[in-house]
């Protein structure tokens, strides 16, 4: 009877153990330069409040005058990715010290070239 109620219990934690989702922050500020078609690279500057809002600064690199453009919102996270909901829906894969810039549909860019932004100490 015992082994019995020690084996359900077992069972019941490792259940409930697989259920809970560790929390993710990715509150902070993020610093990378991504590919450009166009110029040497657009570099990004990323900041998450624990509001959940974002502010987003690039410059794209060798075009002249390097003025930065900025944008602002909201964002969620969900399937340990982040989105950022602006009409350009940018998406990123979270890692522990990085986030990786995903396609359009939600998933990896399959490329040798930099996609990630890397969270600033």
């Amino acid at each position: 009877m015992i082994k019995k109620v020690v084996i359900t219990v077992s069972l019941f934690l490792i259940i409930f153990a697989s259920c809970t989702s560790k929390k993710i922050d990715v509150v902070g500020f993020y610093k990378g330069v991504l590919p450009c078609a166009s110029c040497s690279g657009i570099d990004n500057e990323l900041t998450l409040n624990k509001d959940k809002t974002f502010k987003l600064q690039t410059v794209y690199l060798g075009k002249g005058e390097e003025k930065p453009f900025t944008k602002t919102g909201t964002y969620k996270v969900e399937n340990n990715q982040l989105e950022l909901l602006t009409k350009s829906g940018f998406k990123y894969q979270i890692n522990d010290d990085y986030l990786e810039l995903l396609d359009i549909a939600g998933n990896k860019i399959e490329s040798q070239l930099n996609y990630k932004l890397i969270k600033q100490k």
